[in-house]
């Protein structure tokens, strides 16, 4: 997917003449480093790259959107907790508006984003927040796509109260929505609204914006349309009937780059993070910070800058990971091998007693490998 998604470029990048920053991540090796790439695992268990460069795009690099989203996950999950120890509720709204297959994404954007920010100036909004205990919200962003709609861009929020009256807030929220629909050009329908109080931990529901679930399904929830990454996923897989349902789907994707640049995937409120400044000042972080912050348990392979520079040309970083899951050195190394770009291929032991990937020549035991290049390389 990633692959894929580094052959765009959006308007400014092509006038400015310059890559896009996708092209270097997972590629790239840390800048000024002549340090052999390491391949880690996690205190999770997880097999990743350490050493090279991170876009950090979560709207357009379903690797680094992965971690991000993960993270954002943990940060409302221990926001709702703390909010829940204290006995108070927290409230769940979607917003949608009213579109057709034939808006623009700009245009719904601007329209839902727009009409959300001056809707909270209104004089019902200001005088119920004070009436009800409002303190803060989150507000995260969602869109999908389908070609018998077209986009559809819309928001999750949760309203934090400093109180657990579930009557009062669900007759504020249900208020709050009969308003929103009718609001401006807004145009919507009651049914295309959502709200609901929560009391217990809900983390993992609040979680459906995490887009982990989207990358790794097999199939694409017809009553959810596309996301940007599921079409992405399509063009991947080949899951498509043409050439021109390819086309559409990589304009799907294109077009998303394009009207998300510099926009925010989670908005948390000054009220709430001043409220909860502990809490967020351990673990909100800037999307760069979060895919290059790694926990590293145990260093398992280097791999020297010659190699690594082969195994990007040949787009081998997948299948190592999926090799070293599967069988460790032995596999690793049996697929380079099978590669021509790779003769001369060796394994030295470093000073840290891991072992690294080189070309050269060493004495090793005559049995520390046992070649089966073909019977264990599987694509």
């Amino acid at each position: 997917m990633r692959n894929i998604a580094k052959q765009n470029y959006t308007l400014k990048e092509t006038k400015e003449k310059r890559k896009p920053r996708i092209q270097f991540c997972g590629y790239s090796v840390n800048a000024n480093s002549n340090q052999p790439v390491r391949l880690c695992k996690n205190d999770k268990g997880g097999l990743f790259f350490n050493g090279v460069a991170n876009c950090g795009g979560y709207w357009r690099c379903p690797v680094c959107a992965l971690k991000i989203s993960e993270n954002k996950k943990e940060l409302l999950s221990g926001l709702i907790g703390a909010h829940q120890s204290k006995n108070l509720s927290i409230g769940f709204l979607t917003l949608t508006v009213r579109h057709s297959k034939f808006d623009t994404l700009k245009k719904s954007l601007e329209k839902i984003s727009n009409n959300y920010r001056s809707f909270q100036n209104q004089r019902f909004f200001s005088r119920s927040k004070i009436d009800l205990g409002f303190m803060g919200q989150v507000k995260t962003l969602e869109i999908t796509y389908s070609f018998e709609n077209g986009w559809h861009p819309h928001l999750h929020i949760l309203f934090f109260y400093n109180h657990s009256d579930g009557k009062k807030i669900e007759k504020f929220q249900k208020d709050f929505i009969s308003r929103w629909f009718k609001y401006k050009d807004n145009d919507g329908t009651l049914g295309g609204q959502n709200q609901q109080i929560l009391n217990s931990d809900v983390s993992n529901y609040l979680a459906k914006y995490d887009i982990t679930s989207e990358m790794t399904k097999g199939q694409i929830k017809s009553t959810k349309g596309l996301t940007p990454f599921t079409a992405l996923a399509k063009i991947a897989s080949g899951d498509y009937a043409d050439y021109m349902e390819k086309h559409r789907l990589y304009g799907v994707y294109s077009c998303y780059v394009e009207q998300t640049q510099g926009k925010h995937f989670v908005n948390i409120s000054n009220s709430l993070r001043k409220e909860y400044a502990e809490f967020m000042e351990e673990f909100d972080k800037t999307d760069e910070e979060i895919v290059n912050n790694v926990t590293i348990e145990e260093v398992l392979l280097k791999v020297s800058l010659p190699i690594w520079k082969l195994i990007c040309k040949n787009d081998l970083q997948p299948l190592v990971l999926i090799k070293y899951k599967e069988n460790n050195l032995e596999g690793v190394y049996n697929l380079l091998k099978y590669f021509r770009d790779f003769n001369g291929l060796d394994v030295e032991i470093d000073k840290d007693d891991v072992p690294i990937l080189t070309f050269g020549y060493c004495e090793l035991p005559p049995d520390f490998y046992k070649p089966k290049i073909l019977s264990t390389w599987k694509v």
